[in-house]
This record gives structure tokens, C-alpha cells and sequence, in this order.
């Protein structure tokens, strides 16, 4: 199969069309088959809705999506809004490509169009220089969330959280409550 990026998109959840949602979750499936069961319904991780959606297309399919969560959250004592990395994947064959600094510059741009001056991701430890060389940086934090009638519990133990300032504000200190489900 040979594709070519034909086209980056940027699409309010609002806007999503049924197809692109599709074939979206088909991508999602294909980057994380232990969640083939929730992919397979929705693009949601964990009810937590996108504002909007970053989608690279090849021909008629979908090879790279990055989601974006906008959500006010606690950092230490202060409330920041974040744009949040959501399912931020790529097909296996065009991996290497350079495919995610395109999707993950627009989704940053469209972020401070809308007014957020941070960027949130949750990542493995082993991605942590992959998102380094595009200006995000490590945060050693405790992250917590609520979620599935549970209050105030960890995120999962496996991912580190790593912050990107789009103003000119500094993120503030301290640890993290999401006030609501990771996403």
C-alpha cells in the first residue's frame, strides 16, 4: 500500500464528520489494539470529548490524528486552561516521516488562537525526547483526576506529564488535578 499526505485538517468536534470519525477510530485501533474496545465506539478516552481534532489524510485515508481536550484544571493553588494531547497517533508506516510536528504545530496554533496558553500531554517514559524536541518539557508532578464516579485518584502509574508554554506565562508550580477524567 502507498499512500502520500495529501492534506492536514483541523476539525471542531462539533464539525467531525461521521466518516473522518470513522475512520479516525479505525486508526485509533490500528496504534492501540489493547483499546480496540473503546476505539471501536468512540474516540473519547475516557468520556473526555476533543474541542477539536488534527487529522492528516492520504488519498481517503486517515494516517495521522492528534485530539485536543481544553479543560481548566489545578496547578498547585492556580487554575490554568490546558490544551490536552489526546490520542496522538500516527499509521505504522509513515511513522518516522515527520508527520507529528505538522499535526502537533497546528494543533498548538489552533490552541492559542483559541486562547490557551499551555499545552498537557501524558506520555511513557519513552516518548519523553520525542515530545522534547518540540518544546515540551518533563514535569514531576503528582496528577491526579477524577473519573468513573472516583474523586481525586492518580492517573495511571505508567505516564509522565509533560507541559508546553504557548504564552508568555510560565506554567505555574505544583502538582496537578485535571477536575475531571485524564484524557
Amino acid at each position: 500500500m502507498s499512500f502520500r499526505p495529501t492534506r492536514l485538517e483541523v476539525i471542531d468536534e462539533v464539525r467531525m464528520p461521521p466518516d473522518v470519525d470513522a475512520k479516525v477510530r479505525q486508526l485509533l485501533c490500528a496504534c492501540f489494539p489493547p483499546d480496540v474496545p473503546i476505539f471501536s465506539i468512540t474516540r473519547h478516552w475516557h468520556g473526555s470529548a476533543p474541542a477539536f481534532s488534527v487529522v492528516i489524510h492520504a488519498d481517503d485515508v486517515v494516517v495521522g490524528n492528534v485530539a485536543i481536550v481544553i479543560r481548566t484544571i489545578r496547578a498547585g493553588t492556580a487554575t490554568v486552561t490546558v490544551a490536552g494531547i489526546q490520542n496522538m497517533a500516527i499509521r505504522r508506516e509513515f511513522r518516522g516521516a515527520g508527520l507529528g510536528a505538522p499535526m502537533l504545530e497546528a494543533a498548538m496554533r489552533e490552541a492559542v488562537r483559541r486562547e490557551v496558553q499551555f499545552g498537557l500531554l501524558f506520555c511513557v517514559p519513552g516518548l519523553e525526547r520525542y515530545y522534547a524536541q518540540f518544546g515540551w518539557t518533563r514535569r514531576d508532578v503528582d496528577t491526579r483526576m477524577d473519573y468513573d464516579r472516583q474523586q481525586n485518584i492518580p492517573i495511571p502509574g505508567k505516564n509522565i506529564c509533560m507541559v508546553n508554554t504557548l504564552g508568555d506565562e510560565p506554567f505555574p508550580e505544583g502538582d496537578l488535578h485535571l477536575q475531571g477524567p485524564d484524557w
